[in-house]
């Protein structure tokens, strides 16, 4: 059984985390007081029903940390050693902006409402517990997709079956078909945003041409079947020993469409945990030559 304390900054990601994992296949708990932690493994391990992996949250809320030499989270990863710590931190400045923004009250803050103040209370109280995490997480410049494939990739470390690395790239059609793609998709069936004057300029990169091009019923059932079948097929190449995965999407020129395309499949690949890169081959040469 994998059992993952996720612990850390007010406001650093927590929750989002728990909900991470639990898409992930964990049995997940939010907020659990310190005094059950073992014993609500201990039923997890006894229980009939086949749990496999189960995530925890515990915080500054349920005061997890204390200094006491009988705190029941040390005393667990001491004599157990059987979980890891998670540990999700963030910069101050970005902690507060994050309260601002949903006004939430900080679980240290005082009449007085200074949330700096409360904040750094808190780093202070959770330097020691820090300081033993298995895994420190700064979240301060990461979006939810990032840290869903940092944890994936966090959790799947040391395992033999790794995801494959995906890379995606666009081309155009006139500049020659690509070499050596496993993959490669045409587009030039959708409607071209190069005949409308206001995109003309424009690249997939823009969200009024991604707008655009989405705006069409067929591409938006391409999309989707495009996402279902490389959601099924890219796992399968662990069982061949390919690490990587090519994925070529095609369009006339290299700049509207295919772009588009290879824009939202990075996306969506990154949030799913996967490891991916994405380059534009012919958008600048398509650009200059118009």
């Amino acid at each position: 059984m994998k059992i993952i304390i996720i612990t850390g900054m007010s406001g650093a990601g927590k929750s989002q985390a728990i909900e991470i994992l639990e898409d992930l296949g964990f049995f997940c708990i939010d907020n659990l007081p310190p005094q059950l932690i073992v014993t609500f493994i201990n039923l997890c391990q006894q229980s009939a029903t086949g749990i496999e992996n189960i995530a925890l949250v515990t915080d500054i809320r349920g005061d997890v940390f204390s200094s006491r030499e009988d705190s029941p989270l040390s005393a667990y990863k001491e004599l157990k050693n059987e979980a890891e710590l998670f540990f999700l931190d963030a910069r101050n400045e970005v902690l507060v902006s994050r309260y601002q923004e949903t006004r939430r009250n900080h679980p240290l803050a005082d009449r007085s409402g200074n949330l700096l103040e409360a904040i750094q209370k808190e780093r202070k109280t959770l330097e020691p517990l820090r300081e033993i995490a298995d895994e420190v997480i700064d979240t301060s410049d990461i979006k939810v997709g990032e840290l869903k494939g940092k944890l994936r990739a966090l959790i799947k470390k040391g395992e033999e079956n790794t995801m494959p690395r995906v890379n995606i790239y666009s081309f155009g059609y006139k500049y020659a078909s690509p070499v050596g793609a496993d993959y490669v998709f045409d587009v030039r069936f959708l409607p071209n945003p190069f005949y409308k004057p206001e995109l003309r300029e424009l690249s997939g990169e823009d969200q009024d041409v991604r707008d655009y091009v989405m705006s069409f019923p067929e591409a938006k059932i391409f999309y989707d079947k495009l996402l279902d079948l490389l959601e099924f097929v890219i796992p399968q190449f662990t069982k061949v020993s390919k690490n990587t995965v090519e994925i070529a999407i095609g369009c006339t020129g290299g700049q509207h469409r295919s772009v588009t395309y290879a824009y939202l499949l990075d996306a969506a690949l990154k949030e799913k945990g996967y490891e991916t890169s994405l380059n534009h081959r012919d958008i600048k040469r398509n650009k200059q030559e118009n």
